[in-house]
């Protein structure tokens, strides 16, 4: 069976062949939804959008981990989002990581995934130990935080939606610049470069120049599993 993702601003279609829906759940935030395919291994769609699958979503990933490398000593990072895991597991192959803190809203995320993405969560017992998981509104810990402090900052959310548009406001950039240490920088998805141009891009530049973040890039990469193929992170460094 074909499965479809409907692009509403490109009026496109984007499918993959797959062989059967393995997993659907309603959770409070989303639906969830899992297929099994021939090449890519399993997939998961949330809200009817492809988000990740078992083989072939490495542009993705490897991507942020080539954004957030850093010659140093062990680092603190936090990812708002990314609750399947798979960046997780990439930047533990990349960077040194004192402590991991993970805050995802959605547990069912982490369940499916444990459930059908095993490989991601395939990692050593040290690796394992400094991962702190949060279950939370990642804009929520943030603007509350006063305890910890980070080297990196990964904002892995989807677009703009009514669920995650508070993720690309001006009062979550505040608080990511109190939350970052001397130096630090973020890392945010930001839509594509060729539909998102004004709708998200152009915005959230403003935004981090008005909050007071300095070298601000967007990264263009290719993503064949995301509408018209071409992907972007923003990349900004916290002002010393």
């Amino acid at each position: 069976m074909l499965i479809k993702e409907y692009n509403n601003q490109s009026k496109t279609v984007f499918g993959i062949e797959c062989k059967k829906l393995l997993y659907k759940k309603k959770s409070n935030y989303q639906e969830i939804k899992i297929y099994s395919s021939k090449l890519y291994g399993n997939i998961m769609m949330l809200d009817g959008c492809f988000m990740v699958t078992e083989h072939g979503n490495d542009q993705y990933h490897d991507k942020c981990v080539e954004l957030c490398y850093k010659k140093s000593k062990e680092l603190d990072v936090l990812i708002i989002g990314g609750g399947d895991f798979a960046l997780v597991k990439n930047l533990f192959k990349s960077i040194k990581i004192k402590k991991l803190h993970l805050i995802e809203i959605d547990e069912k995320v982490i369940d499916a995934s444990m459930k059908f993405f095993p490989d991601f969560f395939n990692m050593k017992k040290k690796q394992k130990e400094k991962i702190v998981i949060t279950i939370e509104d990642g804009y929520k810990w943030l603007i509350k935080n006063k305890e910890f402090t980070f080297d990196i900052i990964i904002v892995d959310c989807t677009d703009p939606n009514i669920l995650a548009k508070k993720l690309y406001s001006t009062k979550f950039y505040k608080g990511i610049n109190k939350s970052l240490k001397k130096s630090g920088f973020m890392v945010q998805q930001s839509g594509s470069v060729i539909l998102d141009q004004k709708k998200i891009i152009e915005p959230t530049i403003s935004k981090l120049k008005k909050v007071g973040f300095s070298n601000i890039t967007v990264n263009p990469f290719h993503m064949p599993i995301y509408p018209l193929g071409l992907w972007s992170f923003i990349k900004c460094k916290k002002q010393s």
